[in-house]
């Protein structure tokens, strides 16, 4: 019934849209419509404002042009397009009923930046990205901040038939920083920015100039880019900023000057322009680049629109009042002090270098940031496009000639998986292929931060949406996961809409191989089972066990998908019978041990033991420093709290030993997990609680890990346990219970085994004490060399 409740929940919200799914399925082409999207719907300009001029000219007059837009932008784009007599079809809302039917039935897509995380782009669609500037902050791959939001981008990127790139700059650092490099497959149209061809007509700007009134004045354009976020404080402060340097401006400027604004519309309607002398709006139903281009001198800061006005050849002034500190919050490709333009840190300098005759492009900035850029550009795409005629410079991305491979390694959160992956990463051979990690935006949003744990040397592919359901299917696969119902057609349909998710997220990037690291996450199992290549699920655990304790997988699906994927790895021979049980297939079951970085774990417990800002702990920092300095002898258990991990024995165990050894410590270090609160009211209730230490969020364990004397694994079952070897890293002796996972590996390399039962968590205690416990023998070079072994073997199977 709770499932129900959230299936219609999800419906009710609108957070599932049934109604695209049938658009998609069922609604043909149009070969005669183009859609036009422009910075989401929030207005009509920049590229697709000059696009829809050129199609508004006789020869595609056979083409219906739908254009997107949302509520508060609907009536300036009307004006505008009244104001510049140009016509357009339809309007729709975006978001709306008619957007998604018209984005399932045009033929031609042209956005400038991203459409929805819905959207499917149908196999014969044709869409063409233009995207809005030349980039000079970081972005996607390249902006540690932005990582685990941009997969959204990436994946409209990789769907566009065709991309515009007119400078080559742009298609490096865009290249790069979206992974396009080896996985688009599309064509690079090696042309201007329709916007920009405006700024080939001087005659053009002349007449404006003086239609406007302003001939024989100094007429400057003031653009600064937005700083900070949309939240109210971030607008507040900017827009004081912004009024300060305009008061300034106002009192400086001579009676032959005049200052054009043009600000992020967050704050544009809340600047009071008619306070000033000097200083003017741009009128709302001209486009800013034709008014732009009427201007003498540019002022902006970190806009894109410097690399687009230097065509001109006219002045630009960047008054980067806040250089260090943008470059340190937001990163940049580039030292703009580099740049052959007038810098300014205050009003003083404005008003200095507007009297000055420097500050244009020169021969080699233009090579490089305005390589393509012509006078004819819009008319020449839009012939290329929509007339099929051969007048544009293409081109392919550049490939490596490796071949891709995918990895789902879960929510990236500090676990043992998160570190047998990282572990893995580092050891495979990546001049062999080009790896990929992939997680769901929706687990990691609320820690970005997570992101940083992917290795620098791996590609990223978000998945930026969850599923598209609808309700037929949500019933169908909620019976499915819960009472195992798999008639036929219900099956059909449900891996139809796992085919079409998998089309949703990945598109036309191709892979060799897709794997399912993480092994849980019924949405990600499904996903993966239609991937059109091999497919490897890996299994962390005894899923019995966690299916029975824990119901955190559906055992019906399991029991397909470890039958239809190509490989179920394994990652203890301990764990094989249980996964057989589940899958009645033999023959595609691989034992792979998980790889260990010990040279990383060494490192970390070389570091002062400190906690982070979300660490709970029921000692402070400084008196569980005073504890591990001290002879006290100090066990300890690193584990989520989690009912397998065993902690409620483990208390109780290390309670009846404390009764007789007082100068002894219990330390659990814990992340994620529920139990947290119910393992401190449990350590609570004991007469040896100051001396259970109970801490949750520890990002580096290490150093307490190494100061302590005897690492317990109190758990009931395990897949193996990475701790036991991050403990014997560090020289610190490893007990645990005698359970499958743990059991094998220590029967192979030494360590202590105990009876499973708070009994034997006891007599491990008590066996410590007398001294008796074997050391641990392990090779880990060679432990890494075989698991990667055989793992890369799977890729050549």
């Amino acid at each position: 019934m709770q499932t129900l409740m959230k299936v219609l929940k999800k419906l009710k919200s609108g957070t599932w849209y049934p109604f695209y799914n049938s658009f998609y399925e069922h609604i043909s082409l149009d070969k005669n419509i183009i859609f036009l999207e422009s910075r989401g719907g929030k207005a009509l300009e920049g590229n697709i404002f000059a696009l829809c001029k050129e199609l508004n000219k006789n020869q595609y007059k056979k083409y219906r042009l739908v254009l997107a837009a949302n509520k508060t932008s609907k009536k300036t784009i009307l004006q505008k397009l009244e104001n510049y007599d140009l016509g357009v079809d339809k309007i729709v809302e975006t978001g709306s009923l008619p957007y998604y039917y018209y984005l399932s039935k045009a033929k031609y897509l042209v956005n400038d930046t991203s459409f929805p995380g819905r959207f499917i782009k149908k196999a014969k669609q044709i869409y063409l990205n233009v995207w809005h500037g030349t980039p000079l902050k970081r972005m996607g791959r390249d902006n540690a901040d932005e990582i685990y939001s941009m997969g959204n981008v990436m994946r409209n990127l990789l769907a566009a038939d065709y991309l515009l790139f007119p400078n080559t700059y742009m298609e490096e650092k865009i290249s790069e920083a979206y992974m396009l490099d080896n996985l688009y497959n599309g064509v690079v149209i090696h042309e201007g920015y329709p916007r920009n061809s405006i700024f080939f007509s001087g005659e053009s700007g002349d007449k404006l100039k003086k239609r406007l009134g302003y001939e024989g004045q100094q007429l400057i354009m003031y653009m600064p880019t937005f700083r900070g976020k949309a939240d109210k404080i971030e607008v507040e402060g900017f827009k004081s900023k912004i009024h300060q340097h305009l008061c300034e401006l106002d009192s400086r400027l001579s009676d032959e000057q005049t200052l054009l604004i043009k600000v992020h519309p967050f704050i544009q309607n809340q600047i009071e322009i008619s306070q000033y002398s000097h200083i003017k709006p741009i009128p709302d139903t001209l486009d800013s680049y034709e008014v732009l281009n009427a201007c003498d001198v540019l002022i902006t800061d970190y806009s894109s629109v410097m690399y687009d006005f230097a065509i001109t050849k006219k002045k630009i002034i960047l008054f980067a009042y806040d250089y260090n500190e943008y470059i340190r919050e937001r990163g940049m490709y580039e030292k703009i002090t580099d740049y052959p333009f007038l810098m300014a840190e205050s009003v003083d300098d404005i008003i200095r270098e507007l009297r000055n005759d420097t500050g244009r492009a020169n021969r080699e900035f233009l090579m490089r940031y305005a390589t393509y850029e012509s006078r004819d550009a819009a008319e020449k795409i839009c012939r290329q496009i929509f007339l099929g005629e051969n007048c544009c410079t293409l081109g392919k991305l550049k490939k490596n000639g490796k071949k891709n491979i995918l990895f789902y390694a879960g929510d990236l959160n500090q676990n043992g998986i998160t570190t047998a992956f990282c572990s893995m990463m580092k050891y495979v051979d990546k001049s062999r292929y080009n790896y990929y990690v992939s997680f769901r935006l929706q687990s990691v949003k609320a820690e970005p931060e997570r992101t940083k744990r992917i290795p620098q040397d791996m590609g990223v592919f978000p998945i930026a949406s969850e599923m598209n359901m609808d309700i037929l299917t949500g019933f169908v696969q909620l019976l499915y996961i819960k009472a195992g119902y798999r008639g036929r057609l219900a099956i059909q349909r449900l891996h139809h809409a796992y085919k079409r998710e998998w089309r949703k997220h990945f598109g036309n990037a191709q892979f060799e191989h897709a794997v399912h690291y993480n092994g849980y996450e019924a949405y990600i199992t499904s996903l993966i089972e239609q991937a059109p290549c091999t497919r490897t699920i890996w299994v962390h655990n005894d899923m019995e066990q966690e299916i029975a304790l824990k119901k955190n997988h559906s055992r019906y699906l399991l029991e397909d998908v470890y039958k239809s994927y190509d490989n179920v790895v394994i990652v203890s021979d301990d764990i094989r019978q249980s996964t057989l049980r589940i899958s009645g297939r033999e023959d595609n079951i691989h034992v792979i041990k998980n790889c260990h970085d010990y040279e990383s774990v060494i490192k970390r417990s070389e570091l002062p033991v400190s906690f982070d800002k979300k660490t709970l702990s029921t000692k402070s920092v400084e008196d569980l420093v005073n504890i591990l300095d001290s002879k006290s002898v100090k066990f300890i258990n690193v584990g989520r709290y989690s009912p397998e991990k065993g902690h409620e024995r483990l208390i109780k165990a290390f309670e009846r030993y404390w009764m007789q050894q007082k100068d002894s410590y219990l330390i659990i270090i814990g992340g994620t997990g529920d139990l947290y609160g119910k393992t401190l009211e449990l350590a609570r209730a004991t007469a040896a609680f100051e001396h259970i230490i109970l801490i949750k969020s520890l990002s580096n364990p290490m150093p307490v890990l190494k100061r302590c004397d005897l690492f317990l694994l109190s758990s009931y079952y395990e897949g193996l346990g990475l701790v036991i070897l991050e403990a014997d890293t560090l020289g610190v002796p490893v007990m645990a219970c005698d359970v499958p996972g743990p059991s094998g590996f220590l029967r192979q390399y030494g360590g202590t085994l105990l009876e499973n039962s708070e009994e034997g968590i006891l007599q491990g205690m008590k066996l410590f004490t007398r001294k008796e416990y074997p050391p641990m023998n392990i090779d880990y070079e060679q432990l890494n060399r075989e698991s990667t072994r055989k793992f890369e073997e799977l890729l050549t199977e």
